[in-house]
């Protein structure tokens, strides 16, 4: 008898055991959801405090995990390929890693913006060669769009900056495609920053009348006359192309006096482009040589 009921209690207590080490397929998708959660509150607490240079870095980290675990997620997308192009372009100094940045940025906005019904319509319904349906696709793509396509057009510019101009060229025609088509949807996005780029890149591309440059940064300067990276980026490209001191100087003095506060969604941005406006002044007169 009492072998029988110790043997009753070793079989209950390994049911028990059992049922306690079984897996839950619906607490492991819970403990997904709630990690992806945490990395996102740590993505956007350290972003926040994105002027200090420790917690830019740390956004970017905590933003690059939550993309790992759902690269489909727009808000997710959208912040890393965001913090991925402020700490390429406003905190480090070694160009290999900015390129790494901007393609990081890149890929992930551009694994997004493929995986769109919208797209994958134009691509199919497009004739022609892999970059004719690329450009069919973006074209198809709607407005809820424009932030992935903006920050993928932006990490790809900065990493053609540097690049020789026939990469440059190679690239205009996505690039152009991608900046009328938000220009098309929704011209002011990230304060007016198509008109922005285009201003930077025509500025650039050889064979091109400097008007277009200009037409483009005074379309953005109207509409956001307090972001300062359009009075750095018209006096770095533009004014130098044209040799036009005068306007070079004014345009990164004006930066310099201006309040980087003003608005305060971007004012580490707007910091950090002082920061760069007081370099471009120091090499003047190599610039205006």
């Amino acid at each position: 008898m009492k072998k029988y009921i110790a043997n009753s209690i070793l079989s209950i207590l390994l049911i028990i055991t059992s049922c306690s080490t079984r897996k839950d397929p619906f607490n492991k998708y819970i403990s997904k959801e709630k990690n992806i959660q945490f990395l996102i509150d740590q993505g956007l607490s350290h972003w926040e405090k994105r002027v200090n240079i420790k917690d830019a870095k740390m956004s970017r980290l905590f933003l690059s995990k939550a993309n790992n675990l759902n690269p489909f997620n727009a808000e997710i997308v959208e912040l890393f390929a965001r913090s991925c192009h402020f700490v390429g372009y406003y905190i480090e100094s070694n160009p290999t890693n900015s390129d790494s940045l901007f393609i990081e940025g890149m890929n992930s906005t551009w694994s997004f913006i493929i995986s769109t019904d919208a797209y994958q319509e134009g691509v199919a319904l497009a004739e022609g060669d892999s970059t004719e349906k690329m450009i069919a696709g973006i074209s198809n793509t709607s407005k809820e769009i424009v932030p992935m396509l903006y920050w993928w057009v932006s990490n790809y510019s900065r990493f053609l900056a540097k690049k020789p101009v026939m990469e440059r060229l190679k690239s205009r025609d996505i690039i152009e495609t991608v900046l009328h088509k938000i220009l098309s949807l929704e011209p002011d996005f990230f304060y007016h920053g198509a008109n922005r780029m285009f201003g930077g890149i025509y500025a650039r591309l050889p064979g091109v009348e400097l008007s277009l440059s200009e037409n483009n940064f005074d379309k953005a300067i109207e509409g956001s006359p307090d972001y300062l990276g359009t009075y750095v980026i018209r006096a770095e490209y533009l004014y130098t192309k044209s040799g036009n001191r005068k306007s070079f100087v004014k345009d990164l003095q004006m930066v310099l006096n201006a309040d980087p506060t003003i608005l305060p969604n971007i004012s580490p941005e707007n910091l950090f482009e002082q920061e760069k406006a007081e370099v471009l002044l120091l090499k003047e007169s190599t610039l205006f040589q």
